[in-house]
């Protein structure tokens, strides 16, 4: 085999286990507020109470952010398996063993292991065509994230155990810790001298971008942990919730699918934005379970796009180290993540759900106001 070949075989071996780690971090996504909910009428506690656990993903990306480049010294692949065992682990204690403490700790490995891949994602899939690439391997998270709800759902009506689904994802990361320690050339390039780059990009460009990502994942979030509980407040019982639940995943999957032949022809931040401001004016209007379901599915169309162009964006900003952008990257999600749905939260505790999820369309309006760049005029200072 020559050298091209092996090369190109070892990407797609790398991209294989890209694929393969997000679609688990997909079906994790979609799980969240499916998992609050199962786990609050479990527990006999206001699914209110449990809403750390939806911000929990967030102050995992945060802490990853932090100590990932760290670790990705010691090769990608090893950081790959590394997080795919924690997501095992944990998805393995919340699947069957039974009790507060042990569900707990196995949202809480969960949460980390899925934020380590999603930090090292970026990383593999960064270079020519990004944005394509970023949507299509999120896409492909949405398309596994719509059976999440429906599985959840149809474990908690045959009465086998609504945690159960989650030993899926066991499988999987056992799958992917063997392939990602077999292939040592899907390595991350080290984040040294990376402090020394922070003078050769804008960085009030780079704060630019980050923000305008926040904005997108906080967006998302809002209906990612509290979208099935919003049509439990529309009179649904928990197993039917589930399943319509998957409204938005469906949106978000339909939506990634066809994203990267939108997004080269139509500005999809402004177009999605309009889309995703509709659907969830039709979630806060009405009790009515199908219009509210029916909502969810619009604005995950029109979301879905967002979060990878988002993210593609802050990954091209020139003179960004790739390994500092895949931070920065992961920082932004977790604080969207950490503060949004908890921000929900609190305002659903002054008024109500449905009024609460009105919060998306300020945020939508942010990140329109920041998505808009002024381009750089020729001997503009880095700063």
């Amino acid at each position: 085999m020559s050298g091209g070949e092996v090369q190109t075989s070892q990407r797609v071996g790398v991209e294989f286990q890209v694929g393969l780690g997000m679609v688990n971090v997909g079906f994790y996504v979609a799980s969240i507020g499916v998992v609050l909910v199962v786990l609050a009428a479990e527990f006999g506690v206001p699914v209110e109470s449990l809403a750390w656990l939806g911000s929990l993903y967030g102050v995992a990306l945060i802490v990853v952010a932090f100590a990932g480049p760290m670790l990705l010294r010691f090769g990608a692949h090893r950081f790959l398996a590394g997080s795919a065992v924690v997501l095992g682990v944990g998805s393995l204690l919340l699947a069957v063993v039974p009790g507060q403490f042990a569900a707990y700790a196995g949202v809480i490995l969960q949460a980390f292991g899925t934020s380590g891949l999603l930090l090292v994602t970026p990383g593999l899939l960064n270079g020519p065509g990004a944005e394509s690439k970023l949507t299509t391997v999120n896409g492909a998270a949405s398309m596994v994230g719509i059976a999440a709800p429906l599985l959840f759902g149809a474990a908690q009506a045959l009465g086998i155990g609504a945690r159960l689904p989650m030993l899926l994802v066991v499988a999987c990361m056992a799958v992917l810790t063997v392939l990602a320690l077999r292939y040592p050339a899907a390595i991350v390039p080290n984040p040294t001298h990376a402090a020394s780059g922070v003078q050769r990009y804008r960085r009030s460009l780079v704060l630019r971008r980050v923000l305008t990502q926040v904005s997108a994942v906080a967006v998302e979030f809002c209906f990612v942990v509290w979208g099935v509980a919003r049509l439990v407040d529309t009179g649904l019982g928990m197993a039917t919730a589930a399943i319509v639940g998957a409204a938005f995943p469906v949106g978000m999957a339909v939506g990634r699918i066809v994203g990267p032949a939108l997004i080269a022809r139509f500005p999809m931040v402004p177009v999605g934005s309009v889309v995703a401001a509709v659907g969830t004016l039709a979630v806060a209007a009405t009790q009515n379970p199908a219009i509210v379901g029916v909502g969810q599915l619009v604005a995950g169309l029109g979301i879905a796009t967002m979060y990878p162009i988002t993210l593609a964006r802050v990954m091209a900003t020139p003179g960004l180290p790739p390994e500092l952008g895949a931070s920065l990257g992961a920082l932004g999600s977790g604080v969207a993540v950490m503060l949004a749905p908890a921000a929900l939260a609190a305002v659903a505790t002054v008024v109500d759900l449905r009024t609460a999820f009105l919060a998306p369309l300020p945020l939508l309006a942010i990140m329109l106001l920041l998505y808009r760049e002024k381009q750089p005029k020729p001997g503009d200072a880095l700063a």
